[in-house]
């Protein structure tokens, strides 16, 4: 028995290096044959089938608003913030870049809109310092003409898998809560905005105490179907405002976002602070972006709001159990291998069938009913490998290491 449990220990550390090997090859694009199959796999999670095709719809969220700006100068959107302004909003966010001055009367303008409006949140942006330092260099904001009439600043960066900022693929699953710039604490956009409407809620959701959240997705705006849920957002376009084309109670004590949208509400072409998010309706594959950056936000405000958070397995317990599953299967595979060596292949990959459908079942069944995010990606990792790497490790390696043996025994006898 102290034969057999060295060697289903010696098989898993091989199949744990195999696995580590095989995903550094991936990385190093090693495999580079593989790379269109891999492309269109690699943004999806198994998660993301819950929020494009088993959840029912939700509710649409009434307490958010998306204003629209489409393509309309400085001028224009201090007009719109005035016409909103006369509804009473209860919190204002801008997610709109106005990082140098442009023409004054414009400028004068949209300052003396910014100047009259309650509860204005104005965006800023970390510059995300790339050589590993916990703190962060600066913020970017907005001009200090506008910047002098903010009740807050919140930074509006989103974030994507292994990086701190959006790039080539721009798939927004998570966003960062909070961080540290030159020593003062600055807060999500999602979370400022949270805050100044609902105090309780937001600093419940702060003190999980988590950089970075999963953000549990209810819908988007009008889009044509580009994704699922596409009204659980109300939105006015430039032309709603302009002609008050909304009742009061549309607006009243409500959050109002200002962003872009499109050239117009429903537009699929402008890719403008667009991003794939797992409710896209395809959700393999991805050919066009689904949701722009406003309405992201909205969805972070609304889950705050509604304390519907995504719980996440953490790394060590995820790690913990695939080596506890990785040292069960191969125990299973060496007694097979054993004791009935001409079922290996077939009994093998029936067990491995089953285990993975079952762990899959299990993440997909998990998130859907507990909004609760299993990572069992390692655990998948070593059942796929277990089977054909033990054939490897009894075939090669412990044979290889046998007659070397073998051979220094002999050598010693001799001598």
């Amino acid at each position: 028995m102290r034969k057999i449990w060295l060697d289903v220990i010696f098989a898993s550390i091989f199949i744990f290096v195999l696995a580590f090997g095989i995903s550094n090859a991936a990385a190093l694009k090693v495999f580079d044959l593989f790379d269109p199959i891999g492309e269109a796999f690699d943004d999806m999670e198994f998660t993301d089938i819950v929020f494009s095709q088993l959840r029912e719809a939700p509710v649409p969220d009434e307490r958010i608003v998306l204003v629209n700006v489409a393509n309309a100068g400085r001028a224009s959107i201090g007009t719109m913030l005035n016409i909103v302004n006369q509804f009473d909003p209860m919190v204002v966010g801008m997610d709109l870049q106005f990082l140098v001055p442009k023409d004054s009367l414009e400028d004068a303008i949209l300052e003396e809109a910014f100047a009259n409006t309650k509860n204005l949140i104005l965006p800023s942006k970390v510059l995300f310092d790339f050589e590993g330092n916990k703190e962060r260099d600066s913020l970017e904001q907005v001009i200090p003409r506008f910047l002098q009439h903010a009740t807050d600043t919140a930074f509006v960066n989103l974030y994507s898998a292994g990086s701190q900022v959006q790039q080539d693929l721009k798939m927004c699953r998570k966003f960062i809560t909070h961080e540290v710039v030159q020593g003062k604490d600055q807060f999500a956009f999602g979370v400022k905005l949270a805050q100044h409407y609902d105090t309780e809620k937001a600093q419940k959701f702060l003190d999980r105490g988590n950089h970075i959240e999963v953000i549990n997705y209810r819908g988007n705006v009008f889009d044509y179907g580009a994704s699922e849920f596409g009204t659980l957002f109300y939105a006015l376009d430039v032309v709603d405002v302009y002609s008050e084309n909304f009742l009061p109670e549309v607006i009243k004590d409500k959050i109002v976002i200002f962003c872009y949208l499109g050239k117009y509400l429903g537009d699929r072409e402008s890719l403008e602070d667009k991003y794939f998010t797992p409710v896209n309706s395809k959700y393999i594959g991805r050919a066009y972006p689904d949701m722009y950056g406003g309405v992201i936000h909205a969805n972070i405000v609304s889950m705050i709001l509604n304390e519907d958070y995504v719980n996440e397995m953490g790394e060590i317990p995820s790690y913990i159990l695939a080596v506890l599953i990785c040292l069960i299967n191969v125990a299973l595979f060496s007694i097979i291998y054993i004791k009935l060596p001409r079922w290996y292949d077939g009994v093998t990959k029936l067990i491995q069938l089953v285990e993975i459908f079952l762990l899959v079942s299990l993440i997909i069944y998990g998130f859907h009913s507990y909004s609760y995010k299993l990572e069992l990606i390692p655990s998948l990792a070593v059942i796929a490998l277990a089977g054909d790497s033990l054939e490897v490790y009894y075939g090669v390696i412990k044979n290889a290491f046998t007659r070397e043996r073998k051979k220094k025994v002999t050598e010693v006898n001799k001598l």
